[in-house]
């Protein structure tokens, strides 16, 4: 006899390696719901009771753990009768959800019958009302009862002043828990012996020296590793130090499956703290800094503040120390105070959250580059970040385009962005530099020629904007019924970046690589080279003279490749820059 699941609501966190597995998960069960709030039942690949809860709170479900204890003996076995998943799941406690394993999923199909709870059940949460923000001391209740954000949401931010500096904050997340500590014995020294030889490459500090393949044996522990860097960056330890990231790199680049603590201790920028923290989710399964941190209620709404387009940690933890809890705290007791950028950056915060698939960001370069040969033909263009390193799908897209005669490139930014918002693929300019074509495009002097307030990796030309495809099926069917029909299209971050071609290579390596990758090969050329090395080319230190290391590159690429072989540096495949 067909059986058939209830109505039930996947889970994302751990889909992001496959995207047409999670597209074949919801085809397959027949019956998936897309709004979280229309079911009570989820599955997903998560199995901690801290991160299911945390994945809940994003979909905007604030529950208590209500997940019994079964004692194995009342366990149901076998699969011939009725079991206790069916008509639970079909009609599960008034006011609570329940989180299954995806195995409840996949042995289901096997039994051809809904399978009981356990042993899938990893969450079962009563769901209770969201947490009343702290009051603001300064705030004014507005009278309208529309929603807050929603209003914001419909308006176009007007240009308000620029976000305050960075200031003091009171109470940070203790990403400082003491791991499980490991202590020697005689068995680990025998297993020492047996170790792997550590690759030539992570004999180096310099992650720009090592290959870094996106997906490695320990793929698992870095993820865990990249939860704390996080917290850690929002609460600011991570802001001259760089540990966790320089960690994460090496442990990213190492090719075993570790198996020892011994392992993490003997790579770079690794020591006890690592191999303590590895030693732990060896045998727990867990960290308890990371658990700490999901469990945390000020890192959770740190997160989303933090994911606000052209906000900072510092601004984060200062709308935090406000009271504010949410976008709706932001827009109601603080709109006046943020800038434009992060006024859209919370107008449009949901499209901004969305993944961009890969054909999406291709089209996307493909459009710029053809508005810029409106202009002159024989314009290139690399698609550099995430795309590059072989990411499925990406947060933005940074499009890199330069032509071999520089008078094409000389103050195009400006033209370019105004005839692509002209033809309504641009809804908004967030910021706009010409820093490059104001100097007549030579190469900046590191010595005199830059300013000393002047910041950032560096000085090119560029448009950062929000891009709306204003194509869509049904578009002159909507516009005909409605001729104010909205365009249905996600808004996207785009990052247009117009290069000279005399540093063109420099351009295209300083926006490929992961932020350990960029920073260390800054790191690399102050220390190795006595250079400095930006996006804008690479200067000596000694007397800021520009040194040229692209002279007869016949294309962007090649002259990348160029770069890499000037500063002394074997060629890593963009695919193997993957540090973050």
């Amino acid at each position: 006899m067909a059986f058939t699941f209830p109505p039930i609501y996947v889970l994302k966190a751990k889909f992001d390696k496959d995207p047409d597995e999670l597209h074949r998960l919801e085809t397959a069960l027949g019956n998936t719901k897309y709004d979280p709030l229309e079911t009570k039942i989820f599955i997903g690949k998560e199995t901690t009771k801290g991160r299911v809860r945390y994945e809940l709170r994003t979909l905007g479900l604030y529950t208590v753990d209500v997940t019994p204890d079964i004692p194995a003996t009342q366990r149901v076995r076998g699969t011939s009768r009725k079991p206790n998943a069916t008509s639970s799941s079909k009609t599960p406690h008034r006011g609570t959800v329940k989180v299954f394993k995806l195995a409840w999923f996949e042995d289901s199909v096997k039994a051809k019958t809904l399978l009981p709870n356990h042993p899938y059940l990893v969450y079962e949460g009563r769901v209770i009302p969201k947490p009343k923000p702290l009051p603001a001391a300064d705030s004014t209740k507005l009278a309208d009862s529309t929603s807050i954000l929603a209003r914001a949401r419909a308006d176009t931010p007007p240009p308000a002043n620029q976000r305050s500096g960075s200031g003091r904050y009171h109470k940070k997340t203790n990403s400082q828990t003491a791991p499980i500590l490991y202590h020697e014995n005689t068995s680990d020294h025998e297993h020492e012996a047996n170790l792997p030889s550590l690759p030539d490459f992570l004999k180096s500090t310099y992650s720009c020296q090592r290959p870094t393949p996106m997906h490695g044996p320990n793929n698992e522990f870095v993820r865990l590793l990249k939860i704390i860097k996080k917290a850690r960056i929002i609460d600011g330890f991570e802001k001259t130090r760089h540990t966790y990231h320089s960690a994460i790199a090496s442990i990213a680049a190492y090719p075993f499956t570790i198996t020892s603590p011994k392992e993490i201790s003997r790579l770079p920028s690794c020591g006890d703290k690592f191999s303590s923290l590895w030693f732990e989710w060896s045998e727990t399964g867990h960290i308890k800094e990371v658990d700490d941190i999901l469990e945390d209620p000020r890192m959770n709404i740190l997160n989303i503040f933090y994911d606000i387009y052209d906000v900072a940690a510092t601004t984060a933890v200062k709308f935090y120390n406000k009271g504010w809890k949410d976008l709706d705290d932001v827009v109601e007791h603080g709109w006046n105070s943020l800038s434009r950028s992060q006024q859209i950056g919370v107008k449009l915060y949901d499209d901004f959250q969305l993944r961009i698939p890969r054909a999406e960001v291709e089209r996307i370069g493909q459009i710029v580059l053809g508005h810029a040969n409106e202009f002159r033909e024989g314009f290139q263009m690399v698609i550099c970040g995430g795309y590059r390193r072989g990411k499925p799908d990406s947060g933005d897209v940074d499009v890199m385009l330069s032509h071999p005669n520089e008078d094409a490139t000389e103050d195009l930014i400006r033209d370019l962005l105004d005839r692509l918002e002209e033809n309504e693929y641009i809804t908004h300019q967030l910021q706009v530099s010409s820093k490059t074509s104001d100097r007549g495009q030579s190469p900046l002097q590191w010595k005199g020629g830059m300013p000393k307030s002047s910041t950032g990796f560096d000085s090119l030309d560029k448009g950062l904007v929000v891009w709306q495809d204003p194509k869509w099926p049904t578009k002159e069917e909507d516009l005909k019924e409605n001729p104010k029909a909205k365009n249905p299209n996600p808004h996207r971050r785009v990052d247009i970046l117009i290069t000279p071609w005399k540093t063109a290579g420099c351009a295209v390596v300083g926006w490929t690589g992961g932020t350990t990758f960029e920073m260390d090969i800054r790191r690399y050329c102050r220390h190795e080279k006595n250079f400095k090395f930006d996006s804008s080319g690479v200067r000596r230190l000694d007397d800021g003279a520009w040194v040229d290391l692209e002279n007869g590159g016949h294309d962007m690429l090649e002259k990348e490749r160029m770069v890499f072989s000037g500063l002394g540096l074997e060629w890593r495949e963009p695919t193997l820059r993957c540090t973050d």
